[in-house]
């Protein structure tokens, strides 16, 4: 089939959804002969990535940039989504659309339908339909993204629920949780020239990876690491990622006096992504939702820990409690509760035998649960139903 997916973004722009859609589409290119199209935006990186990435049946079109916000005044940003996907349609020939952010995309979809009867399909990851609830109109736009889609993908059992709340039949749900790259995330041993780059040697080490935003709780865990350390001083928490609350994050550690036991990274290229993990001896990330109702759909870095072998700690919101098996595969806590957090990141600070279990455990679990492989799979096996339904209504 020739299928367009529609993204306001696209790798290697950082975000979990975007690995998604990046690992999904090149395997239904790869295995099954598919041909996509990625309209999108430009994003630091782009002329790169395309060009070791494209090739005859893995195309991506990019013009402009992502939105800064859902704010009203982008709603004409609607129309140069549409006229972007209608330059594809109209330069070759697409089956199916695909849309993987509610707008502008998924609205262009509705319109596109409307115009030339192409089915389309959207992907839904929760915090876009939580975040719409808290806002006047939006609900609106989301009730008609819905409602003309021939089938909803939903990435993980919040954003299920989110649809099914917002009056969706559940027949027209799918579940296609994220996956792991098992080549790129397995146990290995520490990279000893970052051990040394970091000061890591005999340290136990702490490890958040993600965007520096007030969801991802790096803040809650600070608070804690101060809490934790006068009992264990050979802990060190080593953060990668960047983004707006860097400086408040820095001021914070030196107000609470653990700014020498606290390593800002910044932003890790994807391909290191892996040897960080290895790093580590827990990750953890306090997770929790924040006004406007922004929250962390599933958490896809919990599984690539645990496919790493690393026991997880998340914040008990949103799909993370999807993500990580509480006292398995590592714990949820209240993300609020600094003292629950605390106590918990002591415990398997001073357990090695509850890490390393756990750990293992993540593995088990990865290796059998979350291949990419299977996801692709469940996405090839929609799009020929949407071919083969669209082919008998026009019998």
């Amino acid at each position: 089939m020739n299928l367009m997916l529609l993204a306001d973004s696209f790798v290697p722009y950082s975000g979990g959804s975007r690995v998604y859609y990046y690992n999904i589409y090149k395997r239904l290119a790869q295995q099954f002969g598919h041909r996509v199209t990625i309209v999108t935006k430009k994003v630091p990186g782009w002329q790169e990535f395309d060009r070791r990435e494209c090739w005859e049946k893995f195309k991506v079109v990019r013009r402009g940039a992502p939105l800064k916000t859902w704010k009203y005044h982008e709603l004409p940003k609607i129309a140069i989504t549409m006229a972007e996907a209608a330059g594809v349609l109209a330069s070759q020939p697409v089956d199916l659309i695909q849309t993987g952010d509610m707008y502008p995309p998924g609205i262009a979809a509705v319109w596109l339908k409307r115009l030339t009867g192409k089915p389309y399909l959207t992907f839904l990851h929760g915090d876009e339909l939580a975040q719409m609830e808290e806002r006047r109109f939006q609900p609106i736009l989301r009730d008609m993204v819905l409602r003309n889609a021939s089938v909803l993908v939903a990435a993980n059992e919040f954003a299920r629920k989110k649809a099914l709340e917002a009056g969706v039949a559940a027949a027209k749900i799918h579940l296609v949780t994220p996956g792991v790259d098992l080549e790129r995330f397995r146990p290995e041993p520490p990279a000893e020239e970052l051990v040394r780059r970091y000061g890591l040697a005999g340290k136990v080490v702490l490890l958040t990876a993600a965007r520096l935003a007030p969801k991802k709780g790096h803040e809650a865990v600070i608070r804690a690491l101060a809490k934790v350390l006068p009992a264990n001083p050979n802990v060190h928490y080593l953060i990668a990622g960047d983004g707006a609350e860097r400086r408040r994050l820095e001021e914070l550690t030196r107000t609470l006096g653990v700014a020498h036991a606290v390593t800002f990274v910044g932003d890790v290229p994807n391909e290191m992504l892996g040897a960080f993990y290895n790093l580590c001896d827990v990750f953890v990330m306090a997770n929790r939702r924040v006004s406007g109702g922004d929250l962390e759909t599933f958490g896809m870095v919990f599984i690539e820990a645990n496919a790493a072998g690393k026991p997880v700690i998340g914040g008990r919101s949103g799909g993370a409690v999807e993500a990580v098996q509480h006292g398995r595969t590592g714990f949820l806590v209240d993300p609020d509760d600094t003292d629950e957090l605390a106590q918990t990141m002591a415990l398997l600070i001073s357990n090695e035998d509850l890490r390393k279990r756990m750990g293992n455990e993540g593995l088990r679990r990865v290796r059998t649960e979350y291949t990419w492989d299977s996801r692709a799979t469940c996405l090839h096996n929609l799009c020929i139903e949407i071919g083969r339904t669209r082919r008998r209504v026009a019998v």
